[in-house]
């Protein structure tokens, strides 16, 4: 599948990618090879919280899109960029010594290919780990750590008047509803409900979150089959 046209920074996008490299720690890899680890995974599915541990036991640093929307907006410039971004600083961060995880939703297909194909070229292994959970508990987080946290939600665009906090509640749950075709299919048994679909793709693990014990287990397993090959 061919990458996609569009590679070529603009201004404000190079200066984005600048702030956001320049405030990044990169952490030494654990790993004997390099590998960039791109996530799989809905909206409150845990992909965060996955990434942040497993980075902890391989050796990785986590490089969060909405952290590069944040510097964009900052840019007025527009969030399109923010793949390439993520990709240029991952392939940096392995020339530096480390690993790097891409906190992202890579559930499209191109994007997949994208990432492989830049990867590739670079001598780099790639690899998917797939999150997800029970959907209730999913609308929880959702709500919750918008609530608590402004960053990029709280300054998303609205027609929900209320403040930073309440705004990125709803602009978060928006985002889930909208995205739960994608990971999820509807059963229509017993009143109906969401049942998680098989992932796109291979995937090296495959983590449900729902117990707030057992996926960091799961975890440790999968950065302990990495840490062995």
């Amino acid at each position: 599948m061919a990458m996609r046209k569009r590679e070529v920074l603009t201004k404000k996008e190079r200066a984005a990618q600048d702030t956001f490299m320049a405030a990044l720690r990169i952490k030494k890899r654990r790993t004997k090879q390099p590998i960039i680890v791109a996530l799989i995974g809905l909206v409150g599915s845990g992909k965060s919280s996955v990434a942040q541990e497993l980075a902890k036991h391989i050796g990785a640093t986590v490089i969060e899109g909405d952290a590069i929307r944040i510097e964009l907006r900052k840019q007025k410039a527009r969030y399109e960029g923010t793949r390439g971004i993520a990709e240029s600083v991952a392939l940096e961060v392995i020339q530096r010594g480390g690993n790097a995880i891409l906190d992202f939703d890579f559930i499209d297909a191109k994007k997949r290919a994208t990432v492989r194909q830049k990867a590739r070229r670079a001598g780099v292994r790639t690899i998917f780990v797939c999150t997800y959970c029970d959907h209730d508990v999913m609308a929880g987080r959702v709500i919750s750590a918008a609530y608590h946290a402004g960053g990029f939600f709280g300054g998303a665009s609205s027609r929900w008047k209320g403040n930073a906090q309440s705004k990125g509640a709803v602009v978060k749950l928006r985002e889930m509803w909208r995205r739960t075709p994608h990971h999820y299919r509807w059963v229509n048994t017993g009143g109906g409900r969401w049942v998680i679909k098989n992932p796109p793709c291979a995937v090296f693990a495959d983590i449900d979150t729902t117990d707030p014990i057992s996926w960091k287990r799961k975890v440790r397993q999968c950065a302990k089959k990495l840490l062995q090959q």
